[in-house]
């Protein structure tokens, strides 16, 4: 429904107490819709031993029936949420276990290369080795070689002493490679280490992803069901509220202006769990996709998007600022001012400007 155009405020972000009822609503048996959503709530789809659920997006006085709607969209965000972080983790885990091996495979390139050297000394100092037992320096000359460690060659400096400077400069080479070969090789063993245990660490990000994926799937599962089973009144009440013409030229400059009045154009698409656009979108994916149009690329989810840029008190909140909710954090939307901010809130409902609800849990504004 169009709303008169708003005059654009810049004051502070003020939270809305009354964006909930008073008390939660207790699912009562009506029908099969209360009876799935009372499975699902029951049963927490496989993530019940996770964080708590975030607060649903509950309309002033909802009926039961669309508070256990918005009970189950939440639950189904969460799950979501936690799906599309682990799979971002796996990302970064995978990425970091082949760097890793990649250093792994430079290190014995370059332990190789140093044992090469060595060696080649060696045939070197064989060459002095026979010329000392000609001048009668064989006994302590391979003591000098025969010696465990390059700093115990280099502590017989009497032998040293004893040789032409030519000769000592080929016995130094020796020293000086046989001591790079022992400390490349040790820092090849290290890294060969460090990869085996990037990629451990990559394999069980792996399995926490599938895990996660399966969690979100059945309770992303039973939520669609829940909203298939939902009357056309029930769905209304959901996403009553807020507006989808919201005026789309908002004044202001920066990067973070920019990203919202490219957001803006995208009110009335609706929400899906999962989506980035262009055509529909979950809340961190309508930020991400509003900051990739403006060139800056932001993390998928919003647990790692509340991360990026620099905090903000809400108090001091600006137009373009980011808004987090949760805790853990779960849903984000973008300031712009007055109080309200534009969000893709849930399934069932669409891209909207919303008044700020009171669980805001961070603020943060991008700068470049």
């Amino acid at each position: 429904m169009a709303s008169p155009r708003p005059a654009v405020d810049h004051a502070p972000l003020a939270t809305e107490r009354g964006g909930r009822p008073a008390r939660r609503a207790t699912v009562r048996a009506r029908g099969l819709l209360a009876v799935l959503v009372t499975v699902l709530l029951g049963t927490g789809a496989g993530v019940g031993a996770g964080p708590a659920a975030a607060d649903p997006i509950v309309p002033p006085g909802a009926s039961d029936a669309v508070t256990a709607l918005a009970q189950a969209n939440a639950r189904a965000a969460d799950a979501t949420e936690a799906s599309l972080d682990a799979q971002e983790q796996l990302t970064v885990r995978r990425e970091e276990a082949d760097r890793t091996r990649r250093e792994a495979e430079a290190a014995r390139a370059v332990a190789d290369g140093a044992r090469a050297e060595r060696d080649r000394a060696l045939v070197d100092v064989d060459q002095v080795s026979r010329a000392a037992y000609q001048g009668g320096q064989l006994d302590s000359l391979g003591a000098l070689l025969g010696s465990e460690s390059p700093q115990a060659y280099l502590d017989r400096t009497a032998l040293l002493d004893s040789i032409s400077e030519d000769n000592r400069a080929i016995v130094q080479r020796f020293l000086d490679a046989a001591a790079v070969a022992e400390g490349a090789e040790r820092d090849a063993a290290a890294r060969a280490l460090d990869a085996e245990r990037s990629s451990a660490d990559a394999q069980r990000t792996a399995d926490d992803a599938a895990r996660r994926k399966a969690d979100a799937d059945r309770v992303v599962a039973a939520a669609e069901q829940a909203l298939a089973q939902a009357s056309p009144d029930t769905l209304a009440a959901l996403r009553s509220g807020g507006t989808t013409a919201y005026p789309t030229d908002i004044p202001g400059v920066g990067i973070a202006m920019d990203a919202l009045r490219v957001a803006l154009t995208q009110q009335g698409k609706p929400y899906v769990w999962g989506a980035t656009g262009p055509s529909t979108y979950d809340c961190s994916g309508l930020v991400q996709w509003a900051y990739r149009q403006v060139g800056v690329g932001l993390p998928r989810v919003s647990r790692q998007q509340a991360l990026v840029g620099d905090p903000v008190s809400p108090q001091d909140a600006q137009p373009g600022d980011l808004v987090f909710f949760n805790s853990p954090v779960s849903h984000v939307g973008i300031y712009v001012g007055g109080g309200k901010f534009l969000e893709a809130p849930q399934s069932g409902d669409v891209v909207k400007v919303s008044d700020v609800r009171s669980n805001v849990t961070g603020v943060r504004r991008i700068i470049l």
